[in-house]
């Protein structure tokens, strides 16, 4: 990906979907926030499908980093209006919050550290997200219990992860070293967890599995692909770009 370009990339994106949703408010005389869910689930399906095919093309290759750029976007914005609905009325969701604030982590974080192998690379705003997810997870998880007296199973298990992520982040900031020797793996760990949200979304959506088996199997899987990658690249000499 050139993150040079990505402020340009940045507005066309948002553009396209701010124009889509209100195209859709209108012809269908859909509310807004209906409107926003429709644009939010069509990207959520672009990004499951974009997203398979950028994890299974050769790493560096023009197919991966092209369906790559898409991913990103699509994703990012398909999180951003799930965010930006779980806070308005009727339809204030803490787990949905959490979700989205988690998955923006994992992409912009996966994104930005392509840069950890340049020399000199700034880290204030990986340390500034890193410190907003850990601390959004830990008070979004304190709302259940504090409020309603229970652990949220949603929230418990998601925040938990969302805060390893970020603890570990944050210790392997002052490394600068390790950072620049593992860039790759940083960045295939946080894009593969940004796209099990998506994969997340399909199986609760079409319920694949079951009750909470839909929300936590692609995690766990997610998990155990991030080892194996942690696994490979011991070996495995990565190019200088991806």
């Amino acid at each position: 990906m050139n993150t040079l370009n990505i402020p340009k990339q940045t507005y066309i994106a948002m553009a396209l979907a701010i124009i889509l949703t209100l195209a859709i408010s209108f012809l269908f005389n859909f509310r807004l926030v209906n409107a926003m869910i429709a644009i939010h689930v069509v990207l959520g399906s672009l990004a499951f499908i974009i997203g398979g095919v950028t994890l299974f093309s050769k790493k560096g290759s023009p197919l991966h980093k092209m369906s790559g750029k898409l991913f990103f976007w699509t994703m990012t914005l398909s999180a951003v209006y799930t965010l930006i609905v779980s806070t308005m009325p009727n339809h204030i969701s803490p787990s949905m919050f959490q979700i989205s604030i988690m998955t923006l982590y994992f992409l912009i974080g996966g994104l930005r550290s392509i840069l950890f192998k340049r020399p000199n690379h700034n880290l204030l705003i990986d340390k500034i997200m890193a410190y907003v997810v850990i601390i959004i997870s830990f008070l979004i998880f304190l709302y259940s219990v504090v409020l309603y007296g229970e652990f949220n199973p949603l929230r418990t298990v998601f925040g938990a992860v969302a805060i390893v992520f970020g603890t570990l982040d944050l210790w392997s900031f002052n490394k600068p070293k390790s950072l620049k020797k593992y860039w790759l793996l940083f960045h295939l760990s946080k894009m593969l967890a940004g796209y099990t949200t998506a994969i997340t979304g399909f199986f609760v959506a079409q319920n694949i599995l079951s009750g909470y088996f839909n929300w936590f199997t692609p995690t766990v899987v997610c998990l155990i692909y991030i080892i194996f990658w942690t696994r490979k690249l011991k070996t495995f000499k990565p190019s200088s770009s991806l």
